[in-house]
This record gives C-alpha cells, structure tokens and sequence, in this order.
C-alpha cells in the first residue's frame, strides 16, 4: 500500500507538471488570418500578428492536400519591419510555380520569433482553390462528389450517374476501386474549363489529376453522351492512378489513356475511322513514342487515343484482364515499361507493338523506328481531347519556329570583306618573313664558304 502511494503520488505530480508545461506554452496571437484568391492566378496570404516583443522572423508554411511521397512544406518569407504587431503577406503566383487543380486543398500557418527568443506557431487554416465568381452546386453519391454550375439539376444528376456507372464498370472489369473522396467539376463549356487551369492545351476537354482525386471537365454543345463518356474516361485515370501510385516512375501514356477510353465502352465512329485510316495509309503512331505525354495537335492526339485504346483490347482480350492488373502491379513497384512487360507477358514494348499491328492487319514497325534507348517520360496530366466530338472551339494553327530570327533576307553565308583583308594581309607577312629567314640562311652560308677558302689559301 506505501509503495503503490508513492506510486500515485509520483504519477500525480508527473501529470502537474505537465499541465504547467502546456498550459506555460507560448500561443500564437494571430489575427485576421486568411487567403484571397485571384483565380485562377495568385493565392495571397496574410495576417495580423502579435507578440510580446519585437518579432524578428515570419515564416509562411504552406502546402496542398493530395496523395504524394512523403510530407511536403513549403516555406515564404514574407518581407516586413521588425515591431511587436505586424501584418505579414504573401502571395502564392501560379503564373510561376504552376496551376493547381480547381478544388484542390490548400493549407498554411505563420511560424514567427520574437526578440526574447521564444517561437509560436498559428493553428493550421485550409481552404478550396476555386473561383467565387460561379454558384458552384453538389450532387453526391456515396464517395463521389459532382459540382457543377450553368446546368440544371437534372443534366447534373445524369452526369453523376455516368460517373457511377464509370465506377462500377472499373470495380467489375479491373478490379479498381478508390475508397477516397473523388471530386468532379464540371464546366459548362470548354473555354470555361480552360479560363480555369493556366498552360494546358488547347484542344483540352477533360483532365484528371488522381493524386488530388479530382476531375475537371468542359462539356461539348449538345453531345451528352460525349459528356457521359468524358466522366467515365477521367474518373479511370482517377483509379488507375491511385491503383498503380508510384514514388518512382510514371504509366506509360498509352496504357493510362488505353484503359481509360477501354472503360468507356469502345470508340465512337469517329475514332475508329480515323484508326483505320492510320493503319492503312500506315502512319500508325509507333507504341514506344506513345510511353509519354501525347501530342497537342488534334489529330494526332485523337490517333493517339484510338490506338492506345485498341492495344489495351487487345491485351485484354487476347491475355485477360488478370494479366492487365499485373502488369500494373509491376509498374507500381517502379519497374520499367519493358521489364514489366516482359515479366508478364513474354515481349517487350516493341514486340508488343508487333503482334498487334498484326492482329489489326497493320505493315510491320519499321526497323529504323524502333528506338535503342528512351529517355524517362515528364509527367503530363491526363486528357480528353475536344475533336471527336462537336468541337466547341477550332484550335487556332500556329507555326513551329525554327530559329529566333528570320533568315530569308540574309546575304549569302560567306566571310566578311574586312576578315578577308586581314587574313590576306597576314598571309603576305608570313611569305615575306619566311623569304627573309631563308634569304638570312642563304646569305650566312656564302659567306662561311668564303672564309673557309680564305683559310686555305
């Protein structure tokens, strides 16, 4: 019974003291502690803050929520003059460091010092990034979110039972499956989608971003079931991404966008036109140029889209879907496109593309495309192209420059007069000099043989 007082009375004053520890604890005295945005380029932070003395350092820490590696923060330093109250600011300008995903997550809080030398840390603040211009409504069902403005309540609820259906295709044909909140924005028109997301292509109709579980989208002029089919096709990427998640490497850009458009039931008319055409004119895309981001051109892309498409059923219906979801597997332990497929199937990415040139009645790969090496694909966020549909904008053509400046006007490409005359110049002088020299020589030998015949005498 002594010992198990001293016990409690022990634990008693352990517990004392660690209340006085938390309760001497300095708190963070910050005020009017927000983000403005000016959607969809800069995010500015700022806040009114206190201490007990001078504050001699202010540190932003800020960063977004969405599925990544390890713990990422970000530090600012705004600029500002040493007092006991400060207002501190910053601005956040995606026109620099790139656009983040609307709805996406963002957070922050002040870690600031005083004179005396003690640290304080603001409670953590979050907000969505994403425009207040629009009266932006939800429809929800079960893990799936669908926002949307511009359209009624009806047209909203078929798009959300697309991406429903979308879902229970992926979970019953792949076996892919994301319990996390997904989001999907849908824009009412293509312009308005990509007044919202800086730097993206311009045949953009769709784009998934599955490491913030969030899906934007434009929608076409009167085409539903295009629109139907862009949800579905995104919210595969969303699944994939989330199946396959890499720390190392990336997918190859025909398998994320060939199961995608593999999920939507097949190619519209279109698209399978457009294919045919390409197989027998044969300038079919070779697979291993399609590893990366695809083309900005329209028709390229949509060719890029059709072949993928038909490879990835190909695979499927020629090995299984078993085989497909190994394949991913080995890609998300970070193995190489052709080691994974080599392990699951028994040909590399070449001879992959082979076989099924051959199935769809294809010529062969030309030997002089098929590449020795291949530098690591950059990421590029997935897309839906808006040709394939009735288009809601005509990409405007533009020109590959060659070169900075123009060169039709230039004179012929020779050496100028001056360079010319110099080198002539130069020229004559070394004659001369070697003439001199030999001359020298010439003249000292005689005169050695002259006072040698002197000596004879």
């Amino acid at each position: 019974m002594r010992m198990r007082a001293i016990a409690l009375l022990i634990l008693s004053s352990l517990f004392f003291v660690s209340v006085q520890d938390v309760s001497a604890a300095p708190r963070a005295d910050v005020q009017n502690d927000r983000v403005t945005f000016a959607f969809p380029e800069t995010a500015t932070f700022s806040a009114d803050i206190s201490s007990g003395s001078t504050i001699t350092s202010i540190v932003l820490e800020y960063g977004t929520e969405h599925q990544t590696c390890g713990e990422v923060i970000a530090k600012a330093f705004p600029q500002f003059t040493p007092a006991a109250t400060v207002t501190a600011e910053w601005v956040w300008d995606m026109r620099q460091s790139g656009s983040l995903p609307p709805g996406a997550s963002i957070w922050w809080r002040w870690r600031y010092t005083d004179q005396s030398g003690a640290e304080f840390v603001s409670d953590k603040q979050t907000a969505i990034w994403l425009d207040d211009v629009h009266d932006w409504q939800t429809l929800s069902s079960g893990n799936l979110n669908l926002h949307y403005y511009g359209k009624d309540q009806a047209f909203a609820q078929s798009m959300l039972d697309a991406g429903v259906e979308g879902l229970r295709r992926n979970k019953e044909q792949a076996g892919l499956v994301n319990e996390d909140v997904m989001n999907v924005y849908v824009y009412p028109n293509y312009q308005d989608l990509q007044d919202a997301v800086l730097y993206e292509a311009s045949w953009t109709g769709g784009q998934a971003y599955s490491d913030f579980n969030i899906v934007i989208m434009g929608l076409s002029e009167g085409n539903t079931t295009w629109d139907q089919n862009t949800v579905i096709h995104e919210l595969t990427h969303l699944l994939v991404g989330h199946f396959a998640f890499s720390c190392i490497g990336t997918l190859p850009g025909w398998i994320e966008e060939g199961l995608a458009m593999f999920s939507e039931g097949g190619l519209d008319s279109g698209m399978q036109s457009m294919l045919d055409q390409a197989i027998r004119a044969d300038t079919l895309i070779t697979l291993r140029s399609l590893n990366g981001g695809f083309s900005e051109l329209p028709d390229k892309a949509n060719l890029s889209y059709a072949q993928s498409y038909s490879v990835i059923n190909f695979m499927i219906d020629t090995y299984g879907q078993p085989k497909m979801t190994e394949l991913l597997i080995a890609l998300r332990d970070a193995k190489p496109i052709d080691e994974a497929l080599l392990e699951v199937y028994g040909f590399n990415t070449d001879g992959l593309d082979s076989i099924w040139r051959e199935s769809v009645g294809a010529a062969p790969i030309a030997v002089s495309a098929q590449a020795t090496a291949q530098p690591t694909p950059t990421f590029v966020p997935t897309y839906v192209p808006v040709s394939g549909a009735p288009l809601a904008m005509t990409p405007t053509p533009y020109a590959v420059p060659t070169s900075s400046f123009d060169t039709t006007n230039l004179p012929p490409n020779r050496p100028p007069l001056m360079l010319t005359l110099a080198l002539l110049c130069f020229c004559l002088v070394f004659l001369l000099l070697i003439g001199f020299i030999v001359l020298s020589v010439v003249v000292r030998s005689g005169n050695a043989r002259k006072n040698k015949g002197g000596q004879n005498e």
